[in-house]
């Protein structure tokens, strides 16, 4: 399963968040742009309830969802780079996020609290997290089915009951997947066939 920061830090983190570094908070409703590339201002997002995605749309218009994002997780456009391929991040409904600048959050604390240093040990943190996520995704391009790719992206999200909720829309998971809705919808249709998985309205049970 896929994880983000462990709760107690993120109980720290939301707190005292305020204590030394200058935050501001922004709602965005659905399909907003929360961020996107910048050479100069670099931001880091903490996302306090909803959810959102990073988005990938090529030079050609071809759009991929790299990554969904829930409360408690956490971004930021320092992983962006400048090409051809747009990257950035849209909410999926209503969806609030605490802002924090980089350049302002790596600067001395005045006061020299832990909080400040706890910030910059969570940001590296964050680069273990991101580097996880994006190992997901090269492996799971390197699967040769549809199937394949169904599998693997179930089980990372599995609960302890071997239960997928589906908590966002199939085209947002067959944009994932980088396949084409019906044909998702296609293929669990047939793994069910199979006995692989059990599917329901918002449940998916693996159980092979």
């Amino acid at each position: 399963m896929l994880k983000t920061l462990d709760e107690t830090k993120l109980y720290e983190f939301k707190n005292n968040l305020s204590n030394c570094v200058n935050v501001k908070s922004k709602t965005f409703y659905n399909k907003d742009l929360i961020l996107s590339y910048s050479p100069i201002k670099k931001m880091i997002g903490f996302i306090t309830y909803g959810k959102a995605n990073i988005v990938k749309t090529d030079k050609y218009g071809n759009t991929t969802i790299m990554r969904d994002l829930k409360k408690n997780d956490i971004f930021s456009n320092l992983f962006f780079q400048d090409t051809e391929d747009e990257i950035y991040i849209i909410s999926n409904g209503e969806t609030e996020v605490i802002f924090i600048d980089y350049y302002n959050m790596i600067k001395n604390c005045s006061i020299n609290c832990p909080f400040h240093n706890n910030l910059i040990l969570m940001l590296f943190e964050l680069l273990i997290i991101d580097n996880k996520q994006q190992n997901e995704k090269i492996e799971l391009l390197s699967k040769r089915t549809v199937e394949e790719k169904i599998l693997f992206f179930l089980k990372q999200r599995m609960n302890e009951n071997n239960i997928f909720k589906v908590t966002t829309s199939y085209k947002a998971i067959s944009e994932y997947l980088f396949v084409d809705r019906s044909n998702l919808m296609r293929e669990l249709k047939k793994m069910e066939e199979k006995g692989l998985i059990k599917k329901e309205e918002k449940t998916i049970k693996i159980l092979s």
